[in-house]
């Protein structure tokens, strides 16, 4: 209930009350004068009036107004609490700011639909992050991959030489254009041992590294290189000392990554 119409019901409350005690005050004079007229009749009288069913009905009415008085009575006291002016209810809305700090912002019903409430509540609503992003996998790094090639250039003299280590080949070449080159029938390997000769290395050493195409499965490194290869057969020594371009193509092979396959790049 309003303000306004709680105040007009106990208007009207107040009203009937009052008319109720002066209902009240007039027929407690009518009973007045109705005792006094009795007091000066004889006993005979008295006792006809006295047991008149209407004469005795007057006080009924006494009674019943009383009760009502009462009753009203009791009806304003309970409404008086709910008379009193209340303050609006308020809402406070917490907001945080992108720094993690909060704000507050309270919503009376003057301001309940204002821009910088609806602001508010826009900014309060809460937003599923994203997900964190899983890098891509580069299969190897360039360090990585640098290394391998030096472990290469390094076994050479050993798989070029006798006892012509297989097993060290496999252990950095994977199965591939370069294993096959290196272990078919008429391969290198093959060649050296057929025509009695082999290779040392007096220098070999990686320059620099040109490219680095990472890849989660077969990654490239072009790398310069120097090399002094002395090849020894029956004929003699010949020693070469040239620095190139080489392009080497990784692959990962029994848990291990390994030289596919490289080339001369011009």
């Amino acid at each position: 209930m309003r303000k306004d119409e709680k105040e007009d019901s106990l208007k009207s409350i107040s009203e009937s009350c009052r008319e109720a005690e002066s209902l009240l005050e007039s027929l407690e004079e009518e009973d007045s004068k109705s005792v006094a007229r009795q007091s000066a009749l004889d006993p005979k009288e008295q006792n006809v009036q006295n047991s008149d069913p209407i004469l005795k009905s007057a006080s009924i009415p006494l009674f019943i107004f009383g009760s009502f008085a009462l009753v009203c009575a009791l009806i304003i006291l309970a409404l008086i609490p709910y008379l009193k002016t209340s303050e609006p209810k308020t809402n406070i809305a917490s907001t945080q700011d992108t720094n993690g700090s909060s704000a507050q912002k309270i919503n009376t019903p003057e301001n309940k639909n204002s821009p910088e409430t609806q602001q508010i509540r826009i900014g309060s609503a809460k937003i599923k992050p994203e997900p964190p992003r899983r890098p891509a996998n580069p299969g190897l790094s360039q360090q990585q991959a640098k290394q391998i090639v030096e472990k290469w250039l390094n076994v050479k003299s050993e798989i070029f030489a006798p006892p012509f280590n297989r097993d060290l080949a496999d252990q950095v070449v994977a199965y591939g254009p370069l294993w096959s080159d290196l272990t078919k029938p008429d391969g290198s390997i093959q060649w050296l041992i057929k025509n009695n000769s082999y290779y040392t290395y007096s220098m070999i050493r990686i320059n620099r590294v040109i490219e680095y195409q990472p890849s989660p499965s077969t990654p490239s490194i072009t790398v310069s290189v120097t090399e002094t290869s002395n090849l020894h057969s029956p004929r003699g020594t010949e020693t070469k000392t040239n620095t190139a371009n080489w392009l080497y193509t990784l692959k990962k092979e029994s848990g291990s990554w390994k030289i596919l396959d490289y080339r001369k790049k011009q």
